[in-house]
C-alpha cells in the first residue's frame, strides 16, 4: 500500500483538493444511492482529511471514517471532533459492528496494486456489512485512461486555497509488467507573486482497471452488482459500482 499523504503531503492534498472537488456534490451523489438503500450506518474508506466526514455528520448520518495516513486522519479529526476515525487498511480490517453501507472515495481502490489486494478489500467488505448491506466505490478505467497518458505523459492541475495558488506537474508511465500499472511521478508547486516554488515531490505506483476485472472481482467475492455508473470526475473517466 502507498505511503502517499504522510507528513507535510496530507496538508497540501487538502489545500488542493479543496479546489479539485465540489464536496458538496460528492456528498450528495453518494448520500443518493445510500438513501435509496435505507442505509443507516456508514463507513467511508479513504475518508482524509475529513471533508465528507463533515457533510455526513452535519446530516445527521451514523458515520466512521477509515484511513490507510494517519496525518490525514489528525486533520481530519481536528476538522470533525464528533466523528470517529480509525488509521487502517482497506484489505484487513474489523469493525466493532457491521455497517449497512461502506463507500471507498477518492479513487482509493488504485492503490490495491495486486490481485491479491482487491481480493483481500472485497473480502474485508463483505465481512463488515450487514446482510443487505451495500458497497459504494469508484476505479479508474484503464481503457480510457491508458490512451490518454500515452498522449498525455505530462499533465498540470491548478488549484487555490486560502490565497495560495498551487500547481501539480503529473507525470505518467504505464507498464505491462504485472496488471495495469502506472508510474505516478508527481511534483507540487505554490505560486507567490508569480514565483513558482517547489513544495514536494511524490511518487508512487497505481493501479487502473477494466470494468469486467471489477466485476468478476466481485462475483468472487459474492458480491451483486446493482447499478454502474460512467462518471466524469475532476481529472479522469471512472466506473462507480454499487454492489
Amino acid at each position: 500500500m502507498a505511503t502517499l499523504y504522510d507528513g507535510k503531503m496530507a496538508a497540501i492534498y487538502d489545500a488542493m483538493y479543496q479546489s479539485f472537488v465540489d464536496y458538496d456534490e460528492e456528498y450528495d451523489f453518494y448520500n443518493s444511492y445510500i438513501q435509496d438503500n435505507n442505509c443507516k450506518t456508514i463507513l467511508e474508506i479513504g475518508s482524509g482529511t475529513g471533508n465528507l466526514a463533515k457533510r455526513f455528520k452535519e446530516h445527521g448520518h451514523d458515520y466512521i471514517g477509515l484511513d490507510y495516513s494517519q496525518s490525514m486522519i489528525s486533520i481530519a479529526q481536528e476538522r470533525n471532533e464528533n466523528c470517529i476515525f480509525i488509521q487502517g487498511d482497506m484489505r484487513d480490517f474489523n469493525l466493532e459492528k457491521q455497517v449497512d453501507a461502506i463507500i471507498i472515495t477518492g479513487r482509493s481502490t488504485s492503490y490495491l496494486t495486486t490481485n491479491e489486494d482487491v481480493d483481500e478489500t472485497f473480502a474485508s467488505l463483505f465481512n463488515n456489512l450487514t446482510a443487505e448491506g451495500i458497497i459504494v466505490f469508484d476505479f479508474i478505467d484503464a481503457n480510457r485512461f491508458i490512451p490518454y497518458i500515452n498522449e498525455n505523459q505530462k499533465i498540470i492541475h491548478q488549484a487555490e486555497s486560502e490565497g495560495i495558488q498551487y500547481i501539480r506537474e503529473s507525470h505518467w508511465e504505464t507498464t505491462t509488467l504485472d496488471n495495469f500499472m502506472v508510474e505516478w511521478d508527481a511534483k507540487y508547486y505554490t505560486v507567490i507573486n508569480e514565483k513558482k516554488d517547489l513544495i514536494a515531490n511524490d511518487f508512487s505506483t497505481v493501479r487502473v482497471f477494466t470494468l469486467n476485472e471489477i466485476q468478476l472481482f466481485l462475483y468472487l467475492n459474492n458480491f451483486k452488482i446493482l447499478t454502474t455508473i460512467d462518471r466524469t470526475t475532476y481529472a479522469y473517466d471512472t466506473y462507480v459500482i454499487v454492489a
